[in-house]
Protein backbone atom coordinates (compact mmCIF):
# COMPACT_ATOMS: atom_id res chain seq x y z
CA UNK A 1 0.00 0.00 0.00
CA UNK A 2 1.29 3.45 -0.92
CA UNK A 3 2.22 5.73 1.95
CA UNK A 4 0.08 8.84 2.54
CA UNK A 5 2.94 11.13 1.52
CA UNK A 6 3.55 9.21 -1.70
CA UNK A 7 -0.16 9.55 -2.52
CA UNK A 8 0.06 13.23 -1.62
CA UNK A 9 2.89 13.84 -4.09
CA UNK A 10 1.08 11.87 -6.79
CA UNK A 11 -1.97 14.10 -6.20
CA UNK A 12 0.20 17.22 -6.53
CA UNK A 13 1.31 15.97 -9.93
CA UNK A 14 -2.26 15.13 -11.02
CA UNK A 15 -3.53 18.54 -9.90
CA UNK A 16 -0.73 20.41 -11.67
CA UNK A 17 0.76 21.81 -8.46
CA UNK A 18 4.02 20.12 -9.44
CA UNK A 19 5.53 19.26 -12.83
CA UNK A 20 7.05 15.83 -13.35
CA UNK A 21 10.47 15.89 -15.01
CA UNK A 22 9.81 13.06 -17.46
CA UNK A 23 6.34 11.50 -17.19
CA UNK A 24 3.01 12.28 -18.81
CA UNK A 25 3.06 15.08 -21.35
CA UNK A 26 6.44 16.45 -20.22
CA UNK A 27 8.19 18.38 -23.01
CA UNK A 28 11.80 17.63 -24.01
CA UNK A 29 14.21 17.89 -21.11
CA UNK A 30 17.66 19.19 -20.29
CA UNK A 31 18.82 15.63 -20.96
CA UNK A 32 17.46 15.77 -24.52
CA UNK A 33 19.07 19.16 -25.07
CA UNK A 34 22.45 17.97 -23.78
CA UNK A 35 22.35 14.96 -26.07
CA UNK A 36 21.36 17.13 -29.02
CA UNK A 37 24.22 19.59 -28.41
CA UNK A 38 26.75 16.78 -28.08
CA UNK A 39 25.47 15.12 -31.26
CA UNK A 40 25.90 18.33 -33.24
CA UNK A 41 29.50 18.30 -32.02
CA UNK A 42 30.00 14.75 -33.28
CA UNK A 43 29.00 12.51 -30.34
CA UNK A 44 26.67 9.83 -31.73
CA UNK A 45 23.09 9.38 -30.55
CA UNK A 46 21.66 5.99 -29.68
CA UNK A 47 18.51 4.67 -31.32
CA UNK A 48 16.36 5.48 -28.26
CA UNK A 49 17.35 9.18 -28.18
CA UNK A 50 14.74 10.33 -30.68
CA UNK A 51 13.83 13.52 -28.83
CA UNK A 52 17.46 14.58 -28.84
CA UNK A 53 17.65 13.88 -32.57
CA UNK A 54 14.59 16.05 -33.15
CA UNK A 55 16.09 18.91 -31.13
CA UNK A 56 19.39 18.59 -33.00
CA UNK A 57 17.50 18.85 -36.28
CA UNK A 58 15.70 21.98 -35.07
CA UNK A 59 18.94 23.57 -33.93
CA UNK A 60 20.69 22.65 -37.18
CA UNK A 61 24.03 21.17 -38.24
CA UNK A 62 24.90 23.49 -41.11
CA UNK A 63 26.72 26.20 -39.12
CA UNK A 64 28.92 26.48 -36.05
CA UNK A 65 26.80 26.51 -32.90
CA UNK A 66 26.92 29.00 -30.05
CA UNK A 67 25.15 27.40 -27.10
CA UNK A 68 24.46 29.95 -24.34
CA UNK A 69 23.50 28.61 -20.93
CA UNK A 70 22.04 31.44 -18.83
CA UNK A 71 21.99 30.18 -15.27
CA UNK A 72 18.55 30.70 -13.73
CA UNK A 73 16.83 32.02 -16.87
CA UNK A 74 13.61 30.03 -16.47
CA UNK A 75 10.40 30.74 -18.35
CA UNK A 76 9.40 33.01 -15.45
CA UNK A 77 11.37 35.67 -17.34
CA UNK A 78 9.71 35.16 -20.75
CA UNK A 79 7.67 38.37 -20.48
CA UNK A 80 10.65 40.48 -19.46
CA UNK A 81 12.69 40.21 -22.66
CA UNK A 82 13.51 43.42 -24.50
CA UNK A 83 11.08 43.52 -27.46
CA UNK A 84 13.94 44.76 -29.63
CA UNK A 85 16.41 42.12 -28.41
CA UNK A 86 17.31 38.72 -29.76
CA UNK A 87 15.58 36.70 -27.05
CA UNK A 88 12.15 38.17 -27.84
CA UNK A 89 12.50 37.55 -31.57
CA UNK A 90 14.05 34.06 -31.35
CA UNK A 91 12.08 30.89 -31.97
CA UNK A 92 10.84 29.79 -28.54
CA UNK A 93 10.42 26.21 -27.32
CA UNK A 94 9.70 25.15 -23.77
CA UNK A 95 11.84 22.49 -22.12
CA UNK A 96 11.79 20.98 -18.65
CA UNK A 97 14.66 20.89 -16.19
CA UNK A 98 15.83 17.79 -14.40
CA UNK A 99 15.00 17.25 -10.73
CA UNK A 100 16.32 18.62 -8.51
CA UNK A 101 16.07 21.74 -10.66
CA UNK A 102 19.40 23.07 -9.47
CA UNK A 103 22.67 24.13 -11.04
CA UNK A 104 24.72 21.16 -9.81
CA UNK A 105 22.29 18.54 -11.13
CA UNK A 106 21.45 20.35 -14.37
CA UNK A 107 25.01 21.34 -15.33
CA UNK A 108 26.17 17.78 -14.70
CA UNK A 109 23.35 16.71 -17.00
CA UNK A 110 24.60 19.19 -19.63
CA UNK A 111 28.04 17.57 -19.27
CA UNK A 112 26.98 13.91 -19.19
CA UNK A 113 23.70 14.00 -21.13
CA UNK A 114 22.27 11.77 -18.39
CA UNK A 115 19.58 12.09 -15.73
CA UNK A 116 20.63 12.65 -12.11
CA UNK A 117 19.53 9.05 -11.49
CA UNK A 118 22.56 8.05 -13.56
CA UNK A 119 25.19 10.75 -13.07
CA UNK A 120 24.94 10.95 -9.28
CA UNK A 121 25.29 14.71 -8.68
CA UNK A 122 21.84 15.47 -7.24
CA UNK A 123 22.35 18.76 -5.40
CA UNK A 124 24.51 21.80 -4.68
CA UNK A 125 25.30 20.25 -1.28
CA UNK A 126 25.93 16.60 -2.10
CA UNK A 127 26.90 14.06 0.53
CA UNK A 128 29.85 11.99 -0.71
CA UNK A 129 28.93 8.87 1.19
CA UNK A 130 32.15 6.99 0.47
CA UNK A 131 34.20 9.78 2.05
CA UNK A 132 31.60 10.86 4.66
CA UNK A 133 31.91 14.46 3.49
CA UNK A 134 29.13 16.86 2.50
CA UNK A 135 30.49 18.80 -0.45
CA UNK A 136 29.40 22.04 -2.02
CA UNK A 137 30.23 20.12 -5.09
CA UNK A 138 30.69 22.55 -7.99
CA UNK A 139 32.97 24.93 -6.02
CA UNK A 140 34.65 21.69 -4.84
CA UNK A 141 34.74 22.52 -1.14
CA UNK A 142 33.51 20.93 2.08
CA UNK A 143 30.22 22.58 3.01
CA UNK A 144 30.91 23.80 6.54
CA UNK A 145 34.64 24.50 6.62
CA UNK A 146 34.89 25.52 2.94
CA UNK A 147 38.18 23.60 2.73
CA UNK A 148 39.14 22.17 -0.65
CA UNK A 149 37.89 18.63 -1.16
CA UNK A 150 41.42 17.53 -2.02
CA UNK A 151 42.25 18.02 1.66
CA UNK A 152 39.81 15.17 2.40
CA UNK A 153 41.39 12.91 -0.22
CA UNK A 154 38.66 13.61 -2.79
CA UNK A 155 39.58 14.21 -6.42
CA UNK A 156 37.40 15.26 -9.36
CA UNK A 157 37.23 11.65 -10.49
CA UNK A 158 35.58 10.78 -7.16
CA UNK A 159 33.05 13.62 -7.26
CA UNK A 160 32.21 13.44 -10.97
CA UNK A 161 32.09 9.75 -11.63
CA UNK A 162 30.08 9.58 -14.86
CA UNK A 163 31.90 10.32 -18.16
CA UNK A 164 31.24 13.73 -19.71
CA UNK A 165 29.66 13.37 -23.14
CA UNK A 166 30.44 17.03 -23.79
CA UNK A 167 34.13 16.25 -23.23
CA UNK A 168 33.92 13.55 -25.90
CA UNK A 169 33.51 16.32 -28.50
CA UNK A 170 37.20 17.11 -27.91
CA UNK A 171 38.72 19.72 -30.21
CA UNK A 172 35.29 20.57 -31.64
CA UNK A 173 34.40 22.25 -28.32
CA UNK A 174 35.36 25.68 -26.98
CA UNK A 175 33.97 26.99 -23.70
CA UNK A 176 33.66 30.48 -22.20
CA UNK A 177 33.35 30.75 -18.40
CA UNK A 178 33.97 33.48 -15.84
CA UNK A 179 37.67 33.47 -15.01
CA UNK A 180 36.96 32.51 -11.40
CA UNK A 181 35.59 29.11 -12.48
CA UNK A 182 37.18 28.58 -15.89
CA UNK A 183 39.77 26.14 -14.50
CA UNK A 184 37.61 24.66 -11.75
CA UNK A 185 37.42 20.93 -11.17
CA UNK A 186 33.91 20.81 -12.62
CA UNK A 187 34.47 22.92 -15.75
CA UNK A 188 37.66 20.99 -16.49
CA UNK A 189 35.76 17.72 -16.14
CA UNK A 190 32.92 19.04 -18.29
CA UNK A 191 35.02 20.16 -21.28
CA UNK A 192 37.80 17.56 -21.19
CA UNK A 193 40.39 18.49 -23.83
CA UNK A 194 38.24 21.28 -25.27
CA UNK A 195 39.73 24.77 -25.35
CA UNK A 196 38.50 27.54 -23.06
CA UNK A 197 38.50 31.34 -23.08
CA UNK A 198 37.98 32.80 -19.58
CA UNK A 199 36.27 36.19 -19.29
CA UNK A 200 36.19 38.86 -16.59
CA UNK A 201 33.14 40.86 -17.65
CA UNK A 202 30.15 40.28 -19.92
CA UNK A 203 31.64 42.59 -22.55
CA UNK A 204 34.79 40.41 -22.57
CA UNK A 205 32.67 37.34 -23.20
CA UNK A 206 31.06 39.09 -26.18
CA UNK A 207 34.45 39.97 -27.63
CA UNK A 208 35.83 36.46 -27.12
CA UNK A 209 32.89 34.79 -28.83
CA UNK A 210 32.86 37.25 -31.73
CA UNK A 211 36.62 36.84 -32.20
CA UNK A 212 36.45 33.05 -32.32
CA UNK A 213 33.27 32.61 -34.34
CA UNK A 214 33.41 35.76 -36.46
CA UNK A 215 36.93 36.97 -37.07
CA UNK A 216 38.65 33.57 -36.87
CA UNK A 217 35.73 31.56 -38.32
CA UNK A 218 36.10 28.70 -35.87
CA UNK A 219 33.63 25.85 -36.27
CA UNK A 220 32.29 23.32 -33.81
CA UNK A 221 30.40 23.92 -30.57
CA UNK A 222 30.97 27.12 -28.57
CA UNK A 223 29.54 26.95 -25.06
CA UNK A 224 29.03 30.26 -23.23
CA UNK A 225 28.04 30.08 -19.55
CA UNK A 226 26.49 33.20 -17.97
CA UNK A 227 25.80 33.11 -14.18
CA UNK A 228 24.59 36.67 -13.50
CA UNK A 229 20.81 36.17 -13.67
CA UNK A 230 20.88 33.37 -11.10
CA UNK A 231 23.19 35.33 -8.80
CA UNK A 232 20.86 38.34 -8.83
CA UNK A 233 17.71 36.22 -8.45
CA UNK A 234 19.09 34.41 -5.40
CA UNK A 235 20.15 37.65 -3.77
CA UNK A 236 17.12 39.84 -4.56
CA UNK A 237 14.40 37.55 -5.96
CA UNK A 238 13.40 36.95 -9.59
CA UNK A 239 11.04 39.94 -9.79
CA UNK A 240 13.54 42.42 -8.33
CA UNK A 241 14.80 45.33 -10.49
CA UNK A 242 18.41 44.15 -10.13
CA UNK A 243 17.49 40.71 -11.48
CA UNK A 244 15.58 42.17 -14.44
CA UNK A 245 18.59 44.38 -15.17
CA UNK A 246 20.73 41.24 -15.27
CA UNK A 247 18.28 39.67 -17.73
CA UNK A 248 18.44 42.81 -19.86
CA UNK A 249 22.25 42.84 -19.79
CA UNK A 250 22.40 39.21 -20.91
CA UNK A 251 19.85 39.87 -23.66
CA UNK A 252 21.83 42.90 -24.86
CA UNK A 253 25.09 40.93 -24.90
CA UNK A 254 23.61 38.04 -26.89
CA UNK A 255 21.96 40.50 -29.28
CA UNK A 256 25.34 42.15 -29.84
CA UNK A 257 26.92 38.78 -30.57
CA UNK A 258 24.20 37.91 -33.08
CA UNK A 259 24.45 41.25 -34.86
CA UNK A 260 28.23 41.05 -35.15
CA UNK A 261 28.24 37.43 -36.29
CA UNK A 262 25.63 38.33 -38.92
CA UNK A 263 24.35 34.80 -39.49
CA UNK A 264 27.70 33.00 -39.40
CA UNK A 265 26.59 30.80 -36.49
CA UNK A 266 23.45 29.27 -35.11
CA UNK A 267 22.62 30.49 -31.60
CA UNK A 268 20.78 28.35 -29.03
CA UNK A 269 19.98 29.82 -25.60
CA UNK A 270 18.70 27.86 -22.63
CA UNK A 271 18.84 27.61 -18.83
CA UNK A 272 19.44 25.07 -16.13
CA UNK A 273 16.40 25.95 -13.98
CA UNK A 274 13.96 28.70 -13.12
CA UNK A 275 13.55 30.80 -9.98
CA UNK A 276 11.06 31.16 -7.13
CA UNK A 277 10.49 34.05 -4.74
CA UNK A 278 10.30 32.88 -1.12
CA UNK A 279 9.04 35.11 1.68
CA UNK A 280 10.35 35.13 5.23
CA UNK A 281 7.20 33.36 6.46
CA UNK A 282 7.93 30.48 4.07
CA UNK A 283 11.39 29.79 5.49
CA UNK A 284 12.14 27.33 8.29
CA UNK A 285 15.45 26.53 9.94
CA UNK A 286 16.86 23.12 10.76
CA UNK A 287 19.27 24.12 13.53
CA UNK A 288 22.60 22.31 14.06
CA UNK A 289 21.67 21.45 17.67
CA UNK A 290 18.24 20.05 16.81
CA UNK A 291 17.63 16.75 18.68
CA UNK A 292 16.23 15.22 15.49
CA UNK A 293 19.84 15.05 14.25
CA UNK A 294 20.27 12.04 16.53
CA UNK A 295 18.22 10.12 13.98
CA UNK A 296 20.65 10.99 11.16
CA UNK A 297 24.11 9.79 10.12
CA UNK A 298 24.99 13.30 8.96
CA UNK A 299 23.28 16.71 9.02
CA UNK A 300 20.73 17.39 6.25
CA UNK A 301 22.10 18.22 2.81
CA UNK A 302 20.66 18.67 -0.68
CA UNK A 303 18.83 21.96 -1.27
CA UNK A 304 16.59 24.23 0.82
CA UNK A 305 13.83 23.28 -1.66
CA UNK A 306 14.73 19.56 -1.60
CA UNK A 307 16.28 18.54 1.74
CA UNK A 308 17.94 15.12 1.73
CA UNK A 309 18.49 12.90 4.76
CA UNK A 310 20.55 9.84 5.58
CA UNK A 311 18.58 8.25 8.42
CA UNK A 312 20.11 5.75 10.82
CA UNK A 313 18.99 2.17 10.39
CA UNK A 314 16.03 1.44 12.63
CA UNK A 315 15.18 5.12 13.12
CA UNK A 316 13.31 5.60 9.84
CA UNK A 317 9.79 5.57 11.25
CA UNK A 318 10.74 7.74 14.23
CA UNK A 319 12.44 10.32 12.02
CA UNK A 320 9.60 10.42 9.49
CA UNK A 321 7.02 10.86 12.27
CA UNK A 322 9.02 13.66 13.92
CA UNK A 323 9.54 15.40 10.59
CA UNK A 324 5.87 15.22 9.65
CA UNK A 325 4.76 16.48 13.03
CA UNK A 326 6.93 19.58 12.71
CA UNK A 327 7.01 20.32 8.99
CA UNK A 328 4.42 18.03 7.41
CA UNK A 329 1.95 20.85 6.73
CA UNK A 330 4.05 21.95 3.76
CA UNK A 331 6.36 19.00 3.12
CA UNK A 332 5.90 15.42 2.01
CA UNK A 333 8.53 12.98 3.25
CA UNK A 334 9.48 10.29 0.70
CA UNK A 335 11.81 7.37 1.05
CA UNK A 336 14.44 6.99 -1.62
CA UNK A 337 12.57 3.96 -2.98
CA UNK A 338 9.38 6.03 -3.28
CA UNK A 339 11.27 8.79 -5.09
CA UNK A 340 12.71 6.19 -7.45
CA UNK A 341 9.25 4.67 -7.99
CA UNK A 342 8.00 8.14 -8.94
CA UNK A 343 10.99 8.51 -11.31
CA UNK A 344 11.76 11.92 -9.84
CA UNK A 345 15.46 11.65 -10.70
CA UNK A 346 14.78 10.34 -14.20
CA UNK A 347 13.26 7.29 -15.91
CA UNK A 348 16.27 5.05 -15.25
CA UNK A 349 16.83 3.12 -12.01
CA UNK A 350 19.12 4.89 -9.58
CA UNK A 351 22.79 4.10 -10.04
CA UNK A 352 24.60 2.85 -6.95
CA UNK A 353 26.38 6.20 -6.64
CA UNK A 354 23.19 8.25 -7.04
CA UNK A 355 21.38 6.13 -4.44
CA UNK A 356 24.20 6.63 -1.93
CA UNK A 357 24.29 10.38 -2.45
CA UNK A 358 20.54 10.95 -2.32
CA UNK A 359 20.38 9.24 1.06
CA UNK A 360 17.41 7.41 2.54
CA UNK A 361 14.74 10.17 2.45
CA UNK A 362 13.94 13.40 0.64
CA UNK A 363 11.35 16.11 1.33
CA UNK A 364 9.20 17.62 -1.43
CA UNK A 365 6.92 20.67 -1.24
CA UNK A 366 4.13 21.87 -3.50
CA UNK A 367 4.26 25.24 -1.73
CA UNK A 368 7.11 27.75 -1.95
CA UNK A 369 8.57 26.71 1.40
CA UNK A 370 12.25 26.14 2.08
CA UNK A 371 13.92 24.24 4.92
CA UNK A 372 17.43 25.54 5.59
CA UNK A 373 20.07 23.76 7.63
CA UNK A 374 22.25 26.12 9.66
CA UNK A 375 22.40 28.71 12.41
CA UNK A 376 19.89 31.55 12.60
CA UNK A 377 20.88 34.38 10.28
CA UNK A 378 23.02 32.23 7.99
CA UNK A 379 23.64 33.53 4.48
CA UNK A 380 21.37 31.00 2.77
CA UNK A 381 18.38 32.07 4.87
CA UNK A 382 18.97 35.70 3.82
CA UNK A 383 18.32 34.93 0.15
CA UNK A 384 15.10 35.93 -1.59
CA UNK A 385 15.21 33.51 -4.55
CA UNK A 386 15.43 29.71 -4.46
CA UNK A 387 14.97 26.76 -6.79
CA UNK A 388 15.48 22.97 -7.01
CA UNK A 389 11.85 21.88 -6.55
CA UNK A 390 9.14 20.74 -8.93
CA UNK A 391 6.98 23.84 -9.26
CA UNK A 392 6.50 25.29 -12.74
CA UNK A 393 8.54 28.38 -11.86
CA UNK A 394 11.52 26.12 -11.14
CA UNK A 395 11.09 23.44 -13.82
CA UNK A 396 10.08 25.33 -16.98
CA UNK A 397 13.05 26.52 -19.02
CA UNK A 398 13.25 27.98 -22.52
CA UNK A 399 15.13 26.97 -25.64
CA UNK A 400 15.57 30.05 -27.83
CA UNK A 401 16.87 29.52 -31.37
CA UNK A 402 18.21 32.25 -33.67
Amino acid sequence: MASPDLERVERWFRDGDLLHPCQGNAPPSTVDLARAIASIGGAPLSDDEERAAELAELIGHDKPLLFVLVDGLGCVFDHHYDPDGLMASAEHLQLRSVFPSTTAAALTTIATAEWPARHGVPAWNTHLHRHNVTATILPFIERDSERRLQEFGIGPEDAFDHPSRMASIGDALRTYHPRSISQSEFTTYQRGSGQTDPYDHLRNAVEAVVTRLGEQSEGGIHYLYLPMVDAAAHRDGPEAPATLRAVAAVDHAITQIAERLDGRARIAISADHGELTVRASEKALFLPDDPILDDLHTPPYGEPRVPMFCVRSGREDVFAAEFRERWGRHWAMLTRDEAEELQLFGPDPLSELAAERIGSHIAVAASRNVLIYGEAGNKVSALHGYHAGLRAEEMEIPLLLA
